[in-house]
C-alpha cells in the first residue's frame, strides 16, 4: 500500500495531472447540458427534492428515497417556484405513482404562470449533482494511488473522467452517480477496516450503509457487500487488528465481523427513520396515507406476468384481470404490508420500495432490436460492449491479461485482502445486475466502473515497473485513443456508442431510454423549427419537458409521451408536414404493438436532418 507524500516531485506532478483531469471533467460535463432540456426523470426527481425539502412532505416520487434529494435542494429558497397544492393530481400523488407525481411536476416547472426560472432552477440542482461526480473521480484516484502509486492514479482518474457515460450522467438530477460514489465509498471503508478496525473508521461504515439505504433501494445490496467482505477478511489467516485487540482466531475474527454487521443494521435502520423525520405518515398531516390499493394491483400483474411462459410483452385487460383474480401475494409484497401495518418503517420508504419491486419484475426491454418484458441474462454484458470506450475495453483486457501472467509467473497475490476489498463490490452487483429484469440503461451498473478503473491504474503501474518503455507507449495510445473518441462525440454523450458498435447513429438499432435518447434535446429542435418556419411539425416525444416551454409549435403523434402530461398539443396548419420522431419513440419499446407498427418504417427511410442523434426528422 502507498501513501501520498506530496514532497515528491513525482507526486506533486500527478496530482497536478489528477487536478487538471478532474477540472476538465467538470468543464467538458457541465458545457455539455448547457444547451440541452431536462431529461424525463429530472422534472419529477427535482419536484419530489422540492417538495419535502420545503413542505416537509414526501408523497411525490416515493420511488427514489430522499437523501440526495434534500441535497439536490438544500439552500434553495421556497418562493423560487409558485405551485398549486389544491389540484385534483396533488391529492392524487397518494393514491398512485408515479403518473399523477409526473403529471404535477412538468405542469408546475413548465405550464405555471410564473415558473420562468425552471431551466436556472434544474441547473441549480445540476452544479450540486456534478460536484458529487468529481469528488467520486477525486477518490478512484486516492484509492488507485494507495494500491500502486501516482502512475495508478493517474490512468485511474483518465478512465474515468473521459468516459462518455460518466460525461453524460454526472450532471443529471438523478441517484446513479451518488449510489456509485456511496458503494465506492463503502467499499474503501471496508478495505481500511480490514487492516485495522478503529473508531472512526467503523462508525464510517456503518455512516454509509445509512446514505446507502436512504439515496437508492440498490443501497440495500451494501448489507451483503459487507457481510461477503467481512467473512472472507474473518476466514483469512492473518490477524486483524481490530480496535485495542488484535483478533488472531477465527472465532473472534468472526465474532467481530457479526458486531460490525449488525452495528451497521442498527444505523442504517436509524438513518431511514431519520430522513423522514422519524415519522410514519408521508405528509405532516397524519390522516394522509398512502393507498395501496393500486399499486397493489400494479405488483400483481408483473408477479403474474412474469410467471407466464413466455412472459407476454402485450397482455390483454382480460388476461391481467384474470391472473390478478389468480394471484397470490409474494413473500416480499407481504413483508412490505407487515411493516406498513406495524409502522416498522416509514410509510413513503416502504410504498416506494414496493412500487420499485414491482417495476423491477417486468419491463419492456430492448436490445438489438427485439423486445422483451423480462430482459436478457447478458444485457449489461452487451451495453458495456456497446457504450464503453474502445481505449477503455483494451485496456480492462490488457490489464486482466497481465494480472493473469503476474499470477501465474510470480505465485500468489501478495494482498490478498486488497484484491478481495475491491473485486467483491463489482463482481455481485454485476451479478445481482444480471439477473434483474429492469434492462433500461447502463446507468444502473455504473458502481462497477470505478473498480474497473482502479484495477487499469493498479496493473499499468505494475506493468510500468518492470517494462517502463513499452508500457508507456500502450498508457500514451489508449489514452490518446480515448480522448479522441470522447471529444468526437462531445455534446452528446448520452447517445454514445463506441466505433466498434456503429458510433452513435448505430444506438438506435442496439439500446433504448437513457442509453440513447431521454428527451433532452427540446432546444435544438426549437432551433431548426424557427430555422424552418415553412413546415409543420408533427412530433411523437420520449420525454416530459413540455415543448411550448421551448417555443416548439407541434402536432402531437399516436405513442407521444406527451399525450400523459400535455394532451392537447397545437392543431394542424396546412402547411408541408415534417415527422419528428425521439430515437426512443423511433424504436417503440413502450407504445402498444399497433402504436409501434405504426412508425415501423421510419426505422427503413432516410432522416432528411438527425438532431444530435436523438431526434430524427422524415418530411414523408
Amino acid at each position: 500500500m502507498r501513501t501520498i507524500d506530496p514532497s515528491s516531485r513525482r507526486n506533486v506532478l500527478a496530482l497536478l495531472i489528477c487536478l487538471v483531469l478532474l477540472t476538465a471533467f467538470a468543464a467538458i460535463a457541465w458545457t455539455a447540458w448547457l444547451g440541452k432540456c431536462a431529461t424525463y426523470d429530472e422534472p419529477l426527481h427535482f419536484m419530489g427534492a422540492w417538495i419535502q425539502t420545503h413542505y416537509d412532505d414526501f408523497r411525490c416520487n416515493p420511488e427514489d428515497p430522499p437523501l440526495w434529494k434534500f441535497y439536490v435542494a438544500a439552500g434553495t429558497s421556497k418562493n423560487a417556484l409558485k405551485m398549486d397544492r389544491e389540484t385534483d393530481q396533488w391529492s392524487a400523488m397518494l393514491n398512485s405513482i408515479p403518473v399523477p407525481s409526473l403529471i404535477y411536476a412538468v405542469h408546475t416547472l413548465y405550464d405555471t404562470i410564473g415558473n420562468d426560472n425552471t431551466d436556472a432552477l434544474i441547473r441549480h440542482g445540476r452544479a450540486r449533482m456534478l460536484l458529487l461526480a468529481v469528488i467520486l473521480g477525486a477518490v478512484i484516484a486516492w484509492w488507485a494511488w494507495r494500491l500502486a502509486g501516482p502512475l495508478a492514479a493517474v490512468v485511474a482518474a483518465a478512465g474515468f473522467c473521459l468516459d462518455p457515460n460518466f460525461l453524460a450522467h454526472s450532471v443529471l438530477i438523478k441517484n446513479d452517480v451518488a449510489i456509485t460514489l456511496v458503494f465506492l465509498l463503502l467499499m474503501a471503508s471496508i478495505w481500511l477496516i480490514g487492516e485495522h478496525a478503529t473508531v472512526r473508521r467503523l462508525a464510517c461504515l456503518a455512516l454509509l450503509v445509512g446514505v446507502a439505504l436512504t439515496v437508492k433501494f440498490s443501497g440495500l445490496l451494501a448489507l451483503p457487500m459487507i457481510a461477503i467482505a467481512l467473512t472472507c477478511r474473518a476466514l483469512m489467516r492473518n490477524p486483524w487488528p481490530c480496535l485495542k485487540w488484535t483478533l488472531a482466531t477465527r472465532p473472534a475474527r468472526f465474532f467481530a465481523a457479526c458486531a460490525i454487521l449488525i452495528g451497521c443494521v442498527i444505523i442504517g435502520y436509524g438513518s431511514i427513520w431519520a430522513c423522514y423525520g422519524f415519522r410514519f405518515g408521508p405528509t405532516p398531516n397524519p390522516n394522509e396515507k398512502f393507498n395501496y390499493y393500486r399499486l397493489t394491483v400494479y405488483v400483481a400483474d408483473a408477479e403474474m406476468v412474469l410467471r407466464q411462459n413466455p412472459p407476454p410483452l402485450y397482455p390483454s385487460n382480460a388476461e391481467l384481470q384474470k391472473w390478478v383474480n389468480e394471484w397470490r401475494p409474494s413473500t416480499t409484497f407481504r413483508a412490505v404490508l407487515f411493516a406498513d401495518r406495524h409502522k416498522l418503517l416509514p410509510q413513503a420508504w416502504l410504498y416506494g420500495f414496493l412500487y420499485t419491486y414491482g417495476s423491477s419484475q417486468t419491463r419492456h426491454c430492448f436490445l438489438c432490436g427485439q423486445l422483451s418484458a423480462v430482459g436478457w441474462w447478458y444485457y449489461f454484458p452487451l451495453a458495456m460492449a456497446f457504450k464503453t470506450p474502445l481505449a477503455t475495453l483494451v485496456a480492462v483486457a490488457a490489464a486482466g491479461a497481465y494480472w493473469l501472467f503476474c499470477a501465474r509467473r510470480r505465485g500468489p497475490i501478495r494482498d490478498r485482502w486488497a484484491v478481495c476489498a475491491a473485486a467483491i463490490a463489482p463482481v455481485f452487483y454485476m451479478a445481482m445486475a444480471m439477473h434483474s429484469n429492469l434492462n433500461i440503461g447502463l446507468r444502473h451498473i455504473f458502481p462497477v466502473y470505478p473498480f474497473l478503473f482502479i484495477f487499469v491504474g493498479v496493473m499499468a503501474a505494475a506493468a510500468f515497473s518492470h517494462r517502463p518503455k513499452t508500457t508507456g507507449c500502450i498508457i500514451s495510445l489508449l489514452f490518446l485513443g480515448l480522448l479522441a473518441e470522447t471529444l468526437a462525440a462531445y455534446p452528446d454523450y448520452i447517445p454514445f456508442f463506441n466505433i466498434a458498435a456503429g458510433g452513435s447513429r448505430g444506438g438506435v438499432y442496439l439500446l433504448t431510454d437513457s442509453n440513447l435518447d431521454w428527451g433532452q434535446d427540446l432546444p435544438a429542435l426549437a432551433e431548426w423549427q424557427r430555422a424552418h418556419p415553412d413546415r409543420q411539425l408533427y412530433f411523437c416525444q420520449f420525454g416530459s419537458p413540455d415543448p411550448h416551454y421551448y417555443g416548439i409549435h407541434y402536432v402531437q403523434m399516436n405513442g407521444s409521451m406527451q399525450a400523459v402530461t400535455f394532451p392537447n398539443p397545437d392543431k394542424p396548419t396546412g402547411l408541408p408536414p415534417v415527422y419528428a420522431m425521439s430515437a426512443v419513440a423511433l424504436q417503440g419499446p413502450y407504445m402498444t404493438r399497433d402504436r409501434r407498427w405504426m412508425y415501423q418504417h421510419f426505422l427503413h427511410e432516410q432522416p432528411m436532418a438527425v438532431l444530435h442523434n436523438t431526434i430524427y426528422l422524415f418530411d414523408k
